[in-house]
């Protein structure tokens, strides 16, 4: 899963940078010019969003030594032989993949919750708002129909 990330974030990252530049020199949000295009070009820009947000919640708490990012979590900063410590010993990992998720839980019951929850809120906010976008899309007709002349 992290791969797949971590792929799909490099795509994701180019296009949100191309449509900060178009802002800037274009002054103008879309690139499309109706409505349904505009609709769909939000859709897309949040799923990018959206993969960003799930790349940056499957590297939360990658390590090499997956008691040390459990250890930091726990103690607040860095120590770079706090995994070695003995309190530390018998903590368990329990990850997802969707919603991201890293709970280290330690014997004594104390556990801790690696991926931030703007992670998360971010993730599900991007999700939600490319289905409103991607509805709309479908929706609103391209061309309004003309009203009935002559009748």
């Amino acid at each position: 899963m992290l791969i797949a990330a971590i792929v799909l974030s490099v795509p994701a990252a180019a296009l949100l940078v191309a449509k900060v530049v178009h802002l800037l020199v274009r002054r103008r949000a879309a690139y499309a010019r109706t409505r349904p295009a505009r609709f769909g070009e939000a859709a897309v820009l949040c799923l990018c969003v959206g993969v960003l947000a799930l790349a940056a919640g499957s590297m939360s708490g990658f390590e090499t030594r997956p008691a040390r990012a459990c250890a930091t979590a726990r103690a607040g900063h860095f120590d770079p032989r706090s995994h070695e410590d003995g309190s530390n010993a018998g903590v368990t990992i329990t990850s997802r993949a969707f919603p991201p998720s890293a709970v280290c839980t330690w014997p004594d019951g104390t556990t801790v919750q690696l991926v931030p929850l703007w992670i998360t809120s971010v993730l599900l906010a991007s999700l939600a708002a490319a289905v409103v976008s991607a509805g709309c899309a479908v929706r609103y007709p391209a061309t309004q129909p003309s009203p009935p002349s002559g009748a």
